[in-house]
């Protein structure tokens, strides 16, 4: 049965854009290699060719991260993408906070998520924090991604700067088989399997791996095991992939450490350990069918579990009574053991002295356990059928969500070893004790339609109306706060709107201008982090607190792009304004100046701003593939405000005003990469990057100095013994530059570094690094 022309185009652009390197045909007069198709909905039914999209998209195969060899997808953008950049808050590598025009996707919960992403239309986003865990997403297994910019409503929920959107590899797509291995610096050791096939409509795909390393600071050892497999169906008018991911993971990530630390050993942490264990098991279906030559229908389901356990050994501040009793600000320390006496921590192995008030040499073993599971299903269908004798495509569509999580958390008293390790006392703080339950449903409904007003000249009009429900009920601080109080209860709706315009000046040059909305309901740890009279030890503590706005983002976008010859080029300005944003204030009103940062409370601020600039362009010229990027991301407060820090043992107000800049985002961020095939037989790339200064997170007045802008270079290679074998290579930060890439406050006396009293901590960044490997494929 031969494809009506029409649907034969459609599909044709369909296989585009799952990999769009491929250059074979569906037919004789229809080239894939000429059409570029982005996905405009998280379900892969249909896109929309690149130049009737009105953003910046960027996009790349698993060809384009294989060449630069990454260590996972953040890796990867980091190193290629414009306006994309990493902090090491964590200093795991597995663990990055990636920035995209001044959004965070970010494993740590408590950060303010601004990004979605999206696996085979399923949203990884976690239920708890909307918390982005990067290594729960093979990279084995990527066939494609799409970073779709602005607040394109059409992603949901998070999508208030950016989506992120990852279509896997099936065995009709990726057939063959292969064996990777790679090994060098900090114990990295990395083994990959992949093997995928088809036998008419039919086809399958698996792909395991194992990387575990030491980690190049102390007591920072990892290890990742990820596995996906993918069941495939095809016929003439029916698609479906009935997909499997499982992936654990132990991180060792110790966090920032005080800057004189640094200095004096780069290696060295604050405190340990800090364990994260994720467990991620993920059942997807998702399928396509054409309904008639012109309509074709998408849905997906999914069943996602994630289970996080952590472990944090930090420094504490604890105070007794002249007669060396422990005690709170309310005069008495509620624990496990009842009342207590600093002699009750009489040990020789330890260096336990009061000194004054506080109490020396000891802190505190923060446990969590994450227990989070999802399911839910999206339905859309697409119509091609022409609208005033013009092409025009409509997508209606409609999605359900549901999450149960169980999170529990717990701190116990803990000796300080001489390491800056800790040994628990088995005594427990009765007060940041949590046993929290959080239900969300989330109801959609959406709608795009691109119209073609004339042969060049395109609209989109779309929207998506959120319904989100979430329920709290558990306990806090050892029993006695109840979070089924009234309040605990939230809802928040809102309908977001979408309008692009794309003109073709000329048949290589097309000019775009767009408006979208989003918006971000609280997730559960801010919603109950909430209460200016009873701040929170983030995230342990859940009170019954009272509720917050969801954060809106309004985007504007316009810019050109075309092509000269060889060369693919871009230009783009934006400006995203978000309305009720949401921010951690390490102060109350009743203790203005909280010395531990982790402690304060959540609050809406009325607005912040994130205006840009992108230019950009890439080409191929004989044996050279190249490409450079340049962005300008402008982060600012548009609110005046007053918040606290300790400084120096003093509480200190700072005040804020219109025009201040967001802490933690560079400005100013370059890329330029190269590939050039000497041989056949032999390659070689580099990638290079600038990323300019930035303030520590705890001066959002912008008072202090800046954490320096760096430079990296990094080289790649790959020699190909025949069709069989090859054998690659890499070194990281070519140049062993020193650099740091985040940075926020701290009391390094708190872990018994009293002769540092420098508090300014920071994420530094891995030393010169290579590694070596190969590939086998049959």
């Amino acid at each position: 049965m031969q494809f009506p022309q029409k649907r034969k185009l459609i599909c044709v652009m369909l296989a585009s854009a799952l990999f769009s390197s491929a250059s074979f045909a569906a037919d004789d007069d229809v080239k894939l290699s000429d059409i570029e198709v982005v996905g405009t909905t998280p379900l892969h039914g249909v896109g929309l060719p690149k130049d009737q999209v009105a953003a910046n998209v960027q996009t790349a195969t698993d060809e384009d991260i294989e060449r630069v060899q990454a260590l996972d997808i953040s890796d990867f953008m980091n190193k290629t993408l414009s306006s994309v950049s990493l902090n090491q808050a964590q200093n795991n590598p597995f663990q990055p906070d990636l920035q995209f025009r001044g959004f965070t996707a970010s494993p740590l919960v408590g950060n303010s998520q601004g990004l979605s992403v999206y696996v085979d239309g399923i949203r990884v986003n976690e239920p708890f924090g909307d918390a982005v865990n990067f290594e729960l997403i093979p990279e084995s297994a990527i066939a494609s991604m799409n970073l779709i910019p602005g607040s394109n409503p059409l992603f949901g929920l998070n999508t208030l700067g950016g989506a992120l959107s990852i279509k896997t590899k099936n065995g009709f797509t990726n057939p063959g088989h292969s064996l990777e291995a790679y090994t060098g610096s900090f114990g990295r050791d990395s083994g990959t399997i992949e093997s995928g096939g088809s036998d008419g409509n039919l086809a399958y795909f698996v792909t395991g791996s194992i990387t575990k390393e030491d980690g190049w600071r102390d007591y920072s050892p990892s290890r990742v095991e990820q596995f996906f497999t993918n069941l495939s169906y095809a016929d003439e008018d029916t698609t479906l992939d009935f997909g499997i991911t499982a992936v654990d993971s132990d991180l060792n990530g110790n966090g920032a450490s005080p800057i004189e630390l640094v200095a004096a050993d780069r290696e060295a942490v604050f405190t340990h350990p800090d364990n994260t264990q994720n467990k991620l098991r993920m059942f997807t279906l998702n399928g396509t069918h054409w309904l008639n030559d012109t309509t074709m229908l998408a849905a997906n389901t999914y069943y996602r579990k994630s289970d996080r356990k952590s472990f944090n050994g930090d420094g504490g501040e604890f105070e007794v009574d002249g007669g060396g009793n422990f005690v709170d600000d309310d005069g008495d320390i509620r624990t496990s053991a009842g009342t207590i006496n600093v002699a009750d921590f009489a040990d020789p192995r330890y260096d336990v002295e009061v000194d004054g008030d506080e109490v020396e040499g000891l802190g505190l073993n923060n446990r969590s356990k994450t227990e989070q599971d999802s399911w839910g299903f999206g339905v859309q269908t697409t119509s091609f059928k022409q609208l005033f004798g013009r092409d025009n495509q409509l997508t209606v569509g409609a999605s359900f969500d549901r999450s149960i999580v169980d999170y529990s958390a717990s701190s116990e008293i803990a000796y300080l070893t001489d390491s800056r390790g800790t040994d628990g006392t088995g005594i427990n703080l009765l007060d940041a004790q949590v046993d929290g339950n959080i239900d969300t449903n989330t109801y959609s409904l959406f709608f795009t339609n691109t119209h073609s007003l004339t042969e060049r000249l395109a609209m989109t009009v779309g929207a998506r109306y959120n319904w989100i429900e979430v329920d709290i009920s558990g306990t806090s601080e050892g029993g006695e706060q109840d979070l089924n109080e009234s309040g605990n209860s939230h809802t928040f709706k809102r309908l977001n709107p979408s309008l692009g315009l794309t003109y073709k000046l000329t048949d290589d040059m097309t000019t775009y201008v767009s408006y979208n909305e989003s918006n971000r309901a609280p997730s559960p740890s801010e919603l109950t982090c909430a209460d200016k009279g009873n701040p929170c030890a983030l995230p342990n503590s859940f009170l019954a607190d009272p509720p917050l706005d969801d954060v809106v983002a309004k985007t504007i976008e316009t810019g050109l792009r075309g092509k000269n010859g060889p060369v693919n080029w871009n230009a783009s300005v934006f400006y995203t304004e978000l309305k009720d944003d949401l921010f951690f204030f390490s102060s109350t009103e009743d203790d203005p100046a909280d010395p531990r940062l982790n402690v304060g409370i959540f609050d809406n601020i009325s607005k912040t701003a994130r205006t840009g600039l992108e230019l950009g362009a890439f080409g191929e010229v004989n044996k050279l593939q190249w490409f450079a990027n340049y962005s300008y991301v402008r982060a600012t407060f548009e609110d005046d405000f007053s918040y606290a820090r300790d400084v120096d043992g003093n509480a200190t107000t700072f005040n804020v005003s219109k025009g201040d800049r967001l802490p933690g985002i560079p400005a100013h961020n370059v890329k330029v990469g190269l590939d050039y095939a000497f041989t056949q037989q032999f390659s070689a790339g580099l990638t290079a990057s600038y990323h300019s200064s930035q303030y520590y997170r705890g001066d959002e007045a912008n008072d202090d100095k800046k954490i320096a802008g760096y430079r990296v270079v990094n080289l790649h290679s790959r020699y190909k013994v025949n069709e069989h074998l090859q054998f690659f290579a890499k070194v990281d930060n070519l140049f062993d530059s020193q650099y740091n890439t985040f940075g926020l406050y701290g009391e390094p006396g708190e872990a018994g570094l009293e002769q540092y009293e420098d508090q300014h901590f920071v994420g530094t960044n891995a030393p010169r690094a290579g590694w070596v490997g190969f590939k086998l494929t049959m």
